[in-house]
């Protein structure tokens, strides 16, 4: 309704319905209603711009790993019918999964992880581990090990390293960045309960804090390229 007025500063929009001579209530009340209007599209702006992180963070790593399979499976001219036949299989289930995923970032309706809570919650298809925070979770185990069993039938070759498919890695710079953040975040938390439990002992936050610093021990040793999870639960559920 007042769409037109949304670009106007408060200044603005004071004299442009100053100038229409309105009632001061209903001045009031269309400022509040253009207010209201801006503060619900920043916060929609904010949302969208949080989705498409995230689901930029999960799909990286899966184009990442579709771009190398495809480099794999030509590489120095093995003809081996064994293994293009692993990488083939290897290369469909990522290209389909990231379709299927495209069209959900696309919508931005959710992100990754509420997407596939509500899929867990619908009971609907295979379940989604790990609140689908890495690509490989969206993938079906039942999917997943025959090709990780064809990949281990390809015969090795001396000094060659062996494709091993469907791996929770990212790309470093992700891996750095999520460490960096995730540590950080979980350091203070724990400083905050750390300082909260010196005036008000509790053992159920006593034992928080226990698993808060194991977890921080596990953040600090996640290898480059390992995938970070969101949160340090995720981490001492895993333990």
């Amino acid at each position: 309704m007042y769409e037109s007025y949304l670009k106007l500063t408060s200044n603005q929009l004071h004299m442009h319905l100053s100038k229409r001579k309105l009632h001061p209530a209903e001045m009031s009340k269309i400022k509040d209603e253009v207010a209201q209007m801006k503060e619900s599209i920043r916060v929609m702006r904010i949302a969208r711009t949080h989705r498409k992180a995230e689901w930029a963070y999960l799909m990286k790593p899966l184009q990442y790993e579709l771009n190398n399979a495809k480099v794999g499976r030509n590489y120095n001219g093995d003809t081996c019918p064994h293994r293009i036949e692993a990488f083939d299989a290897y290369i469909a289930v990522m290209e389909k999964l990231n379709n299927v995923l495209t069209g959900h970032r696309s919508n931005l309706e959710y992100t990754p992880i509420q997407l596939a809570r509500r899929k867990n919650d619908s009971a609907k298809g295979s379940h989604i581990p790990n609140n689908g925070e890495h690509w490989t979770d969206w993938i079906p185990e039942r999917i997943k090990q025959p090709i990780h069993d064809a990949f281990m039938e390809i015969p090795h070759k001396p000094k060659a390293k062996r494709k091993i498919p469907f791996l929770r890695t990212v790309t470093p710079a992700q891996h750095l960045n999520a460490k960096f953040r995730l540590y950080n975040a979980t350091r203070k938390e724990l400083e905050t309960l750390e300082r909260s439990n010196i005036f008000a002992f509790d053992e159920k936050k006593e034992a928080k804090i226990a698993q808060m610093k194991e977890a921080l021990k596990i953040i600090d040793a996640l290898e480059e390229n390992q995938h970070v999870p969101a949160t340090w639960h995720t981490i001492v559920g895993n333990i």
